[in-house]
């Protein structure tokens, strides 16, 4: 009898109307690799869920990457809110620096050919938002011959951080992100040639 009093006590009604958690807002993407906050691209097989992480226009020469931000815990009342996101010289920085020591070809995503978004927006009732961050393929591949190393591409690295949330907190972790864009990857090569995609090895063909 007592635990099912105890039971009872614990799925009040008053419980949907209480918060549970911490409201702290960090990016998703950081996380994918589950050791830093690295967000490789390609990050797997294209057109394999119904959200893509990326997606490629043969029309602009865009490559649009996802990105976005959560906000954790569960609140009853779920405010609109929006994050200030910028580029990372300090992340960016580190990055090459750990492939440098390990030998790796890479170097910095031009960020004249990235559109950054300002800010991320979140609306009411809601816990996440997205963006996209476009970079101009065609004109990147003007310079593919400087990217070309002995026999591969150099990994592309491109530092973002948020801030300046116009309500809750972030979090302690999680709040920059690293995107590095592999021209080698095979993904590229296994998108049908019916696929937007598949243009991005005709621009960057392996030699």
């Amino acid at each position: 009898m007592l635990a099912a009093a105890l039971s009872f006590a614990a799925c009040s009604p008053d419980d949907a109307t209480r918060d549970y958690g911490f409201a702290k807002v960090y990016i998703p993407q950081a996380t994918v690799t589950g050791l830093d906050n690295t967000y490789p691209i390609p990050l797997g097989a294209f057109y394999q869920n119904s959200v893509y992480t990326c997606s490629y226009d043969k029309a602009s020469g865009k490559l649009s990457i996802v990105l976005g931000v959560i906000r954790s815990g569960y609140l009853a009342e779920q405010k609109a809110f929006s994050v200030s996101l910028a580029f990372s010289q300090g992340e960016t920085d580190g990055k090459l620096d750990e492939y440098s020591e390990k030998g790796t070809p890479a170097q910095a995503l031009p960020t004249s050919l990235c559109t950054i978004p300002s800010t991320i927006e979140v609306e009411a009732g809601t816990n996440g938002g997205t963006c996209t961050v476009d970079v101009d393929m065609k004109a990147l591949a003007l310079q593919k011959s400087s990217l070309w190393v002995t026999d591969s591409y150099k990994l592309l690295v491109l530092g973002l951080e948020i801030s300046e949330p116009t309500e809750y907190e972030l979090a302690e972790k999680n709040t920059s992100v690293v995107i590095v864009l592999d021209l080698n990857s095979s993904h590229w090569d296994t998108v049908g040639a019916d696929k937007p995609e598949s243009e991005i090895r005709t621009l960057f063909p392996i030699e």
